[in-house]
């Protein structure tokens, strides 16, 4: 298993709580955490939502990497990805070369109910909220199986519990 910089990556969809999980994970593993999405809103000044609204995703994708870039630098963080991360091989084998993979697998159903009420997610925001959030499952869900070093079913959990589900198979693999 891959060590490298010590890094955790969480992916999974938008709403698998990886931000949430990610903070308790890092405090478990007394790690220090990033957030992409945040990285990029501070590198750019500018809202995700913003930034798709006037540059585009092309542009959000590419700042995305360069935030990646920078944080598989460091070692010892738990980063929790954007839910397109994977759509660029260079980010998967950024992630791979820095460190592990993690998959928080969500169910559809738990993943309408926690984004029914959020409207700050770019790729959601026109149409049908389920038919959007199932065609982006169906575009993503293998890479995300198959990019990951393991998975965590995240359905009917809390982010303690989830981070500590991780932090436990983590502690197997060392």
């Amino acid at each position: 298993m891959r060590q490298a910089n010590g890094n955790i990556y969480l992916t999974g969809m938008m709403g698998s709580g990886k931000s949430v999980t990610g903070k308790r994970l890092a405090r478990l593993l007394g790690f220090g955490f990033i957030d992409l999405d945040g990285c990029i809103e501070q590198k750019t000044r500018s809202s995700i939502s913003d930034i798709f609204e006037t540059k585009g995703e092309a542009y959000f994708r590419e700042i995305e990497t360069e935030c990646l870039e920078e944080v598989s630098k460091l070692s010892s963080q738990v980063v929790a990805t954007g839910g397109g991360i994977l759509l660029r091989a260079s980010n998967i084998e950024g992630m791979r070369r820095s460190g592990i993979i993690v998959y928080l697998r969500t169910s559809m159903a738990d993943l309408l109910r926690r984004l029914k009420e959020k409207d700050n997610r770019p790729l959601l925001k026109n149409g049908n909220l389920e038919e959007n959030l199932n065609r982006i499952w169906r575009e993503r869900r293998a890479l995300y199986e198959s990019i990951c070093d393991f998975e965590v079913d995240t359905n009917g959990e809390t982010a303690d519990s989830v981070a500590q589900k991780i932090y436990q198979k983590l502690e197997t693999l060392k």
